[in-house]
């Protein structure tokens, strides 16, 4: 039985033009009428998840920066150390000087900083990996550089925690390498037809259409609404 929808936002219910889907919007919907929770799990700092899952309709906790930060019911919850992604992000500005472009969020995160992918992601990984405890992530629309012991799959599970559902009651929804961890916690796992090879090959289902169009479907498939 299926009693909450985790999914990603970018690449998920999105396509990457960053708009959302109406399909998908209605299936979110159509979830929470019959008491299933939505939790969004995305690379968003957090008031944009908030933002979009109040508008949406969601109302299962968010899991905002990859993990990093579990809100429910205006308590917010951080995993990981804040400074480790600040200081990776200043060890690259100092070789990559301008080619750094921050995102407009990382004034509102309290651990993922993200960047725009100007760089080739082996060399701002080599910069990131000398700065004990930090990791980087590509989320194929953003480089992710967080702590290291971060992930989805961990603020998931305490998100789940804080509504009282367990991780083989849960149907994920993702599309990128930094939704793996997500995936593994759910009981059933799916994968638009647009993501990532590794993503498609954990995935118990893999729809035949992209984005949220493909989430949508997904959704219809399994839940049956």
């Amino acid at each position: 039985m299926i009693r909450a929808v985790a999914t990603d936002v970018d690449g998920t219910l999105t396509n990457y033009n960053d708009e959302l889907y109406l399909e998908a919007i209605s299936a979110i919907r159509a979830l929470e009428r019959k008491g299933i929770k939505v939790i969004l799990c995305t690379g968003n700092a957090l008031c944009v998840t908030k933002a979009l899952a109040r508008y949406i309709g969601c109302t299962g906790p968010t899991v905002s920066e990859n993990g990093a930060v579990v809100e429910y019911k205006a308590k917010i919850r951080v995993i990981g150390r804040k400074n480790v992604g600040r200081e990776a992000l200043d060890e690259l500005k100092k070789i990559f000087h301008e080619e750094i472009v921050e995102s407009w969020s990382n004034a509102y995160r309290f651990v993922d900083i993200a960047i725009r992918r100007t760089i080739p992601f082996n060399e701002v990984d080599k910069i990131v990996k000398k700065v004990n405890g930090a990791k980087v992530l590509d989320s194929g629309f953003a480089y992710h550089i967080t702590d290291e012991s971060v992930d989805k799959g961990k603020g998931l599970l305490l998100a789940l925690d804080l509504i009282g559902v367990r991780a083989e009651e849960v149907l994920g929804v993702g599309d990128s390498i930094t939704d793996l961890e997500m995936l593994k916690v759910c009981g059933i796992r799916a994968a638009v037809a647009n993501a990532d090879l590794r993503i498609k090959e954990i995935a118990d289902i893999v729809a035949e259409k992209e984005f949220g169009l493909g989430f949508a479907e997904i959704v219809n498939k399994i839940v049956k609404l």
